[in-house]
């Protein structure tokens, strides 16, 4: 963080696909990832992977550093403890698997990746590679492109839009430890719900691509975008302030 040009905390509001992130060298974990890159091309390095260990070894020394600090008895759960808070947490996530938000997002997970296996994407990929080899260069070549970003942002979403929802409601559950002094569009709850919100409209578009690329299997796709809009209009009506939220460099 001692490099002027990084942004502070604009890896917190982000969707993690480093690889297309324009902020990637303005970011501590984005320049991390770029290691990791770096290192993975040249294949598997020992030395690497003994760097990634002594990373380990040092956070767990600043954890224990910055407790100690802070007053912080890191060991000083006894088993009663632990028993009440896991109940309390297993009620927690009961409630969260049953919220609406939660329940859309599972059900969209399952049938994109339904959609996803069922080949209908890859036999249109196909149609568009034979007509690329029979000359209709111009339009095939079109086609192959815009099916494979589609597909590329569905998949990298489709998990996250799940993960993200489970936490936003987990998140909205928990609202009362929320520092108040904050007005509510600064609020980390805010900030969840708006890369969520902005991940489903990529979902959106690349499901629309879809739909205009492989009219046959309207229904199915249709069925997708359904879900995808039910779920975006819950979290706008339960995060009115989340497009508020300002995260660092990427809304500035």
């Amino acid at each position: 963080m001692s490099d002027h040009n990084i942004i502070p905390g604009i890896h917190n509001w982000c969707d993690r696909w480093c690889e297309k992130c324009s902020f990637i060298a303005r970011c501590a974990v984005g320049i991390k990832e770029l290691d990791i890159i770096e290192e993975e091309q040249k294949g598997n390095n020992p030395d690497f992977w003994e760097g990634i260990k002594e990373q380990f070894t040092n956070t767990i020394k600043l954890i224990d550093k910055l407790a100690k600090e802070k007053g912080i008895d890191l060991d000083g759960i006894h088993d009663e403890e632990w028993e009440q808070i896991e109940k309390e947490n297993e009620q927690k996530r009961k409630e969260g698997m049953e919220h609406p938000i939660t329940q859309i997002a599972s059900k969209y997970l399952k049938s994109g990746l339904d959609t996803l296996d069922s080949g209908i994407i890859e036999n249109k990929l196909n149609s568009e590679i034979e007509k690329f080899e029979l000359g209709l260069e111009k339009e095939a070549h079109s086609g192959i492109t815009q099916l494979k970003d589609a597909v590329d942002i569905i998949k990298w979403y489709i998990f996250f839009i799940s993960a993200k929802c489970q936490r936003l409601v987990m998140e909205n559950m928990d609202k009362e430890f929320e520092d108040t002094e904050f007005p509510p569009e600064e609020r980390s709850y805010n900030g969840t719900a708006k890369i969520t919100l902005i991940s489903i409209e990529r979902s959106i578009t690349a499901w629309g691509v879809l739909l205009r690329l492989i009219p046959e299997y309207q229904d199915e796709i249709l069925s997708k975008l359904v879900l995808l809009q039910k779920l975006q209009g819950l979290i706008e009506i339960e995060f009115p302030d989340a497009m508020r939220f300002i995260r660092p460099g990427f809304d500035e």
